[in-house]
């Protein structure tokens, strides 16, 4: 189900009469016991990719090295076809920017040196042509090129009037649509990798949180990601 559609058409309105009673088939008892998870990217979502060493694009050159074709069909023949060729291109790719993480160049690569391996080449030179070495981290770049297949991450940073209606209003609404009360409530930050946008993520953490003490009442808040224990 999609919530908070105002976001991308001003004149969408959210029917949560029509989202509790959908709720109702999964909790049809109100102590029925249920973990709500709230990731905080929900409300505001960055690519952290895009700016990736942005001055020689690499985000877009990384897009045709990584491309993946969905397949039409269901055949199971050819799902095992596609889905091995995709393992390959993935583990070849991830070969290559391994090996450029540890030796800081692709000197001595003993792999094929296919096409893949001219186009890794060819990304090297122009991202050291800009950027010191030292500062290039090409596992992450390996990272970036996986999110490359068929669709992109969503990008969208909120801004802040509609952020505010985003926790006021449709989490609210949705807190209060839900048939019975949560037994638990996780909360993802998702703020070091960045996806839910640093500069906002405390603001949002704070909305959340006060919106969940207004609809629970008194809660046993464990800011689990200051303890160094899980760092």
């Amino acid at each position: 189900m999609t919530i908070g559609g105002f976001i991308e058409d001003p004149g969408k309105r959210d029917d949560f009469t029509a989202i509790s009673s959908a709720l109702r088939q999964y909790l049809p008892e109100r102590d029925t016991p249920y973990i709500l998870d709230v990731d905080l990217d929900f409300f505001s979502t960055r690519n952290p990719f895009k700016t990736l060493h942005d001055q020689v694009n690499l985000y877009d050159k990384l897009a045709p090295l990584y491309a993946f074709q969905r397949p039409d069909s269901t055949d199971p023949e050819i799902l095992k076809e596609v889905t091995g060729t995709r393992n390959e291109q993935l583990t070849e790719l991830e070969g290559l920017f391994g090996y450029l993480e540890e030796h800081r160049s692709l000197q001595g690569y003993e792999g094929e040196k296919s096409a893949r391996y001219e186009a890794v080449q060819l990304i090297y030179r122009e991202v050291t042509s800009v950027y010191k070495q030292s500062d290039v981290d090409w596992k992450l770049v390996h990272d970036a090129g996986c999110t490359r297949d068929d669709t992109d991450l969503p990008d969208h940073v909120t801004k802040q009037n509609d952020l505010d209606r985003l926790i006021t209003g449709t989490f609210r609404s949705f807190l209060t649509a839900l048939p019975a009360l949560p037994t638990i409530v996780t909360i993802a930050r998702s703020s070091e990798d960045e996806y839910c946008p640093p500069e906002d993520v405390d603001q949002i953490q704070l909305g959340v949180l006060d919106e969940l003490r207004q609809r629970l009442g008194e809660v046993d808040v464990r800011l689990t990601y200051q303890d160094e224990e899980t760092h």
